[in-house]
């Protein structure tokens, strides 16, 4: 955590000379950007990769991450062809906000995916300093390239780099060590015939958790896609710099409880039948750590965003304090949702992000039909996300005990 926490900070302390470089139209593209390579890359590299943690041999674990690292590659050249054929046939990619950007999707979506299956193998083999250090040095590229590069050149050209940069490291970093190096995380070499077994075994997460993945994602990514349909790209920009300030916090110090969750609950679970304890422990932990935060965001945001990032970033503070309890709530909540996994609980966990992504969907267009600043679209979309939350708790809790 110690770690993890260094990680975070680089881009807050950042974020004052980052926020003068660059307009919020330019976090725009670069929010659009990253939406739409998460939802393939829900796709790509979420489905198997999760039973690397629910295989009770290290060898079988193994396996899976091969497998996983193959249908991360599969889809990512598939996703080639497909943005190929969009540019030969129509001007879609080049009448589109994120432009020529977009030809660099299918490399995010790879270099994502070898990045979260690795750092999933890190975690089940509790190569916790990896998991730390690989998030520093990703974090520290991606800054300094951004900034380097916005002095020089005044447009979103300095984020996308600096994006692709960091991936393009840690993912190699990641390789390195998971590979070549000869200990209890070397990941060994792919056998093709085990493939089958593991895509039978492990159906239910591409039935079911990959879909729920994937609405999930879908609702995290329909402020931005809305908001630049009702408001530009300017609004999205706004968003996006909110999402920066409230879920980088969010990010590094709540994954960094809930790679030690998913182990010692995991591990719990499978071998006395109860992760109650840790269950609450860690409930404990993260709403600690998030109570004080989260209410200076709700009652001083707009003020502290004018002061530190400048007075054209006033907007994104008025939206982070709309925003706070929603993030309050998925600090504390969303590390502790992995119990669905454990329990094998995809089928109700698929049903309830059917009812988050009708909630958002209809809170959008409701708002967007009822209200005239459309500042107040992102209020009802944070109330309804923070009821299907609490929801999420009680049902986690219940199902801790087999």
């Amino acid at each position: 955590m110690g770690g993890t926490f260094i990680a975070a900070i680089i881009p807050i302390i950042t974020a004052p000379i980052m926020s003068r470089l660059y307009e919020p139209k330019f976090y725009g593209v670069l929010g659009l950007y990253t939406s739409i390579t998460g939802l393939v890359g829900i796709i790509a590299y979420t489905n198997y990769a999760q039973a690397i943690m629910m295989t009770k041999e290290d060898e079988d674990s193994k396996q899976v991450v091969w497998f996983s690292l193959l249908i991360s590659f599969i889809i990512s050249c598939i996703s080639i062809l497909i943005i190929l054929c969009i540019s030969l046939f129509t001007n879609f990619i080049t009448d589109s906000v994120v432009g020529h950007w977009l030809f660099f999707l299918p490399l995010s979506v790879f270099l994502n995916g070898v990045n979260y299956i690795l750092l999933i193998w890190a975690n089940r083999i509790k190569n916790y300093k990896n998991l730390a250090f690989n998030r520093i040095i990703q974090a520290l590229l991606t800054v300094l390239i951004q900034i380097t590069i916005g002095i020089l050149i005044k447009n979103e050209t300095g984020l996308m780099v600096g994006l692709l940069s960091g991936q393009l490291l840690s993912a190699f970093l990641l390789s390195l060590e998971f590979y070549f190096k000869r200990k209890i995380f070397y990941i060994g070499r792919p056998k093709f015939g085990h493939f089958k077994g593991i895509a039978i075994k492990y159906k239910d997460l591409v039935l079911y958790s990959t879909p729920s993945e994937f609405i999930n994602n879908f609702i995290n990514q329909t402020p931005i896609f809305l908001l630049q349909k009702f408001g530009g790209t300017s609004y999205v920009g706004n968003f996006t710099f909110t999402q920066r300030f409230l879920g980088l916090p969010q990010l590094f110090l709540s994954s960094a409880i809930v790679d030690v969750f998913k182990q010692k609950a995991s591990e719990a679970y499978n071998h006395i039948g109860n992760c109650k304890a840790i269950f609450l422990k860690t409930f404990k932990v993260l709403t600690g750590l998030a109570i004080v935060p989260f209410l200076i965001s709700l009652f001083f945001a707009p003020q502290i965003f004018a002061f530190v990032f400048g007075n054209k970033w006033a907007e994104a503070g008025v939206f982070a304090q709309f925003l706070s309890v929603m993030y309050f709530f998925r600090f504390i909540v969303s590390p502790l949702t992995y119990v669905y996994f454990i329990a094998g609980k995809m089928k109700e966990d698929f049903f309830l992000h059917l009812l988050f992504l009708t909630l958002t969907t209809l809170s959008f267009y409701t708002g967007n039909y009822f209200l005239e600043d459309k500042r107040y679209l992102i209020l009802i979309y944070a109330i309804s996300y923070s009821l299907v939350y609490l929801i999420y708790f009680v049902r986690s809790y219940k199902f801790t005990t087999k």
